[in-house]
């Protein structure tokens, strides 16, 4: 089995000239201080670091613009992933780039599929359509979230409801009762019914070709020179107005190129002065004018830069700048991107009017052709063609069909239903242990299972069902296990004794090789085993004192990160 491990996380506030760092030496670690010291921020942005943002962050903690640096390691190999911005750059152990990305959806969670073997697929709530799972997905489980875990299980991250249906679908992956194999082959699967489609698609039209040629010689084309006029009306019509569209397009992506070309202006004045500031800021300074010439127009664009030009007075705010810009240049560049695809899509529509409208032309010759000793050799062609389409469906045919037993194999009702005895064992076993005693069995009977429960007991429970999840996945799963993070279980006034079956049950129910984060005040003198952090500081988990630090190693990381 591959383990997940967080090794250091460096936090740092350009902005506000604050860092911190922290570093987790053995498999369990206790962050300790009073309400408002910062324990959840600092555990949240462990997972956002790894783009999955959990739910209700601060607004005070956005502001301040962290970039975050986690060391990790995964399968016995090191990594570090830096979060600057929007962009995430993942490092091996020799710091070299190994990915960098600036979409989760499209580029992070695609990579991390594979690094961490995630291959779950859920479906999209918009298009209806399998995507990969999100990395919030692979740390579902395995994170109890001060502000969420403690009202609903299966709730810890944002824009989870992207995704139909997904309770079901990521309880009965990571428990292994659909495991990794399960979507390996679904995806298989999923790919050669897509191809089969469209074959049968191509085979339809060539049978209805054939039929149309076994007719055509006992039948006139509709050579109706009205009929034809008003079709090559319609046609003409829907050209003009494609062409309409391409010009508005033209004229957006136009506008976006003298946006790109201002960016990278501004971008290649910031990083000057980044690298010239201590010796020359003045030289840098007088580059900058108040407007920025388009280089295809001539036209001059009023440049709103240089005020915030004027506040980047240090080194590591100009990073912090250089970051942002790099942020709207991807931004513009995306847009760019798009307005070309529409471009190009018009452009090849009307392409394809234009061959209609030459096809029209030259229907009453395919007549002639389709009525000479041609039409035998047509028939031929496309005969052939349609064994070959055949001899394809049927090979197709037997992928489905062989996915399909692998899917069956993979998620067995012997197996589920194994995996599900287990799951309840533990969940009563717990609920026992943890003295909740009014929940009923039918309220936890599914992985899935939502739980409701009044009170005091509701905590309780759900930390009942997070480690009967736990201990499922340990024995049966067959993707990453993660570290298990638990944020401030004390909710809803638990009474000392209750506290204190709370501490001994994440004590000695830990998986023994599994890391163990767990944020709390008070911890009734009862040791979790390894290190403690004691966080201080009222609304101070950035400090001064840890500034330079931090940011002299982390600007090698942002720095590796532009220039990718």
């Amino acid at each position: 089995m591959t383990r997940l491990r967080f090794h250091e996380i460096l936090l740092l506030s350009a902005k506000e000239k604050t860092a911190r760092r922290e570093k987790f030496k053995s498999l369990v670690t206790v962050i300790k201080g009073e309400n408002d010291c910062g324990k959840s921020c600092l555990i949240k942005s462990l997972y956002t670091a790894f783009g999955a943002t959990p739910k209700r962050i601060h607004p005070n903690w956005n502001k301040l613009d962290v970039s975050l640096l986690v060391h990790f390691e995964i399968g016995g190999a090191l990594y570090r992933i830096l979060k600057s911005g929007r962009q995430y750059t993942v490092f091996n152990v020799e710091n070299d780039i190994v990915g960098s990305f600036g979409s989760i959806t499209k580029g992070l969670g695609p990579f991390f599929s594979e690094l961490f073997n995630f291959r779950l697929e859920l479906t999209n709530s918009t298009t209806m359509e399998p995507w990969q799972a999100t990395p919030a997905f692979l740390f579902l489980p395995f994170y109890a979230d001060q502000d969420a875990s403690w009202v609903d299980n299966w709730d810890s991250f944002e824009s989870l409801k992207q995704y139909k249906s997904y309770r079901p679908a990521i309880a009965q992956f990571h428990t292994g009762i659909k495991p990794n194999e399960y979507y390996v082959a679904k995806n298989r699967k999923t790919l050669a019914e897509n191809e089969l489609v469209q074959v049968r698609q191509e085979r339809t039209v060539i049978h209805r070709v054939l039929e149309r040629i076994e007719q055509i010689a006992g039948t006139q084309f509709d050579m109706s020179i009205q009929n034809y006029e008003r079709e090559i009306e319609l046609l003409l019509q829907q050209c003009n107005k494609l062409q309409q569209t391409e010009l508005v397009l033209r004229d957006e992506l136009i506008a976006l190129e003298n946006r790109r070309y201002s960016i990278e202006r501004q971008i290649g004045i910031t990083e000057l002065a980044a690298n010239e500031l201590r010796k020359d800021f003045d030289f840098a300074s007088e580059k900058l004018d108040d407007e920025i010439e388009c280089p295809t127009c001539g036209a001059e664009y009023h440049n709103s830069f240089a005020e915030r030009f004027g506040i980047a007075q240090d080194e590591d705010q100009m990073r912090a700048l250089l970051v942002q810009l790099h942020d709207e240049l991807d931004a513009c560049i995306a847009d760019m991107a798009k307005r070309k695809a529409s471009i190009e899509d018009a452009s090849k529509q009307v392409a394809k009017i234009n061959a209609i409208l030459e096809m029209k032309q030259g229907e009453v010759k395919l007549q002639d052709i389709l009525r000479s000793e041609g039409k035998k050799e047509v028939r031929t062609v496309l005969r052939s063609e349609l064994n070959v389409l055949n001899q394809r469906i049927g090979e197709i045919d037997d992928e489905v069909e062989s996915a399909d037993e692998e899917m069956k194999s993979a998620s067995s009702k012997k197996r589920a239903k194994e995996i599900k005895e287990y799951y309840m064992g533990r969940m009563t076993a717990f609920l026992q242990q943890l003295q909740v005693k009014e929940l009923s069995e039918s309220s936890y009977k599914e992985v899935h299972s939502k739980i409701k429960e009044n009170g005091s007991d509701l905590p309780r429970a759900l930390l009942a069902f997070y480690f009967a999840i736990i201990k499922t996945i340990e024995k049966y799963s067959t993707t990453t296990r993660c570290p298990l993070v638990i944020d401030s279980p004390k909710q809803q006034d638990q009474d000392p004794e209750n506290w204190k079956r709370m501490l001994e049950f994440m004590r000695d129910q830990r998986p023994p090789e599994s890391q163990m984060i767990v944020g709390l005040v008070d911890d009734m003198g009862i040791s979790l085993g390894g290190d403690v952090i004691e966080l201080k500081d009222e609304r101070q988990l950035l400090q001064v004192s840890q500034y330079n630090d931090v940011a002299e190693e982390m600007r090698m990381y942002i720095d590796k990160a532009l220039a990718y």
